[in-house]
């Protein structure tokens, strides 16, 4: 089969919230360097009017001042490079003192105190590329200690419960309301090869009754604002006494907000993280202690 390869170079930022957009138009497969988000779809799916729709919903982000400029290409891939040219765009990226992710298919320099961690990029997010998650697995790296029990709310890949495991976790639990995203993190688990260590649950986290009555050593939630907010009660009262609660998905507009719902908790805080995209978003990430 024939694909198109759709080169969009735009910051970092908008890309997931773009692919989501680019499923609901029937492309299949997405990775992503530091330049640019590479979309695919069938060649029998494309279509001007389709390159016309795209090129829409780009320009709206630009007039409404979310994007400062973007270009794209497009290009036929055939069956004979199809994979190649896919797997060719991923390159390993080096997060914190000794975090190394990389695709399955690539290999990494890795030391002796590295911790390798392999995910394979697919629609879920966590791939490492982004602020926030680059910024969590900064705190995880440092203050997750041997035999902590960890809740991961909002899994995606399952990149955090990995790394969180491979730092000594003894348990990890993982949860999202996303099909794909629990089967994406159950393949990457397997990848690492983490065996009893992490479970995964759909659904929502209030509802999954195996966590109603467990505590946590460490709570991780990298999603947004609206949704931390909403949950904080819940994150909360999931911690241990003296457990981390490390939160992300945030902007510097959400700071004040979030700092009153950690004090209405009596948490304390530990540290902040702060990272600007190249469209001058500023992303955090929070310690907090209980």
């Amino acid at each position: 089969m024939i694909y198109k390869e759709l080169i969009l170079y735009i910051d970092d930022p908008l890309r997931e919230d773009f692919i989501a957009e680019l499923l609901m138009l029937n492309f299949e497969s997405f990775s992503e360097n530091d330049d640019a988000l590479f979309a695919y779809i069938p060649a029998n799916r494309w279509s001007v009017s389709l390159l016309n729709d795209i090129n829409s919903r780009l320009r709206h982000r630009q007039q409404t001042g979310r994007l400062k400029t973007y270009r794209y290409e497009v290009n036929d891939i055939y069956p004979q490079n199809w994979q190649e040219q896919w797997e060719r765009t991923i390159t390993p990226i080096h997060i914190g003192k000794r975090v190394i992710i990389h695709p399955s298919w690539q290999s990494a320099n890795t030391t002796r105190d590295s911790v390798n961690v392999i995910i394979d990029p697919k629609m879920s997010f966590g791939t490492g590329h982004h602020e926030t998650t680059q910024m969590m697995i900064e705190l995880i790296e440092e203050y997750c200690t041997p035999e902590m029990e960890v809740l991961d709310v909002g899994t995606g890949t399952g990149i955090l419960s990995i790394i969180a495991a491979k730092l000594g976790a003894s348990c990890v639990i993982g949860i999202d309301n996303d099909p794909d995203s629990i089967a994406d993190a159950q393949e990457n688990c397997e990848l690492n090869k983490i065996h009893g260590i992490i479970r995964l649950y759909l659904g929502n986290p209030e509802d999954i009754h195996e966590i109603s009555n467990e505590t946590f050593s460490m709570v991780l939630a990298n999603i947004e604002r609206k949704v931390i907010l909403g949950k904080f009660d819940f994150l909360t009262n999931r911690l241990r006494n003296d457990g981390f609660l490390l939160l992300s998905g945030l902007l510097q507009e959400d700071y004040s907000r979030i700092e009153t719902a950690w004090k209405m908790n009596n948490l304390s805080h530990l540290k902040t993280l702060k990272r600007t995209s190249q469209t001058s978003d500023t992303w955090l990430t929070v310690a907090l202690q209980k």
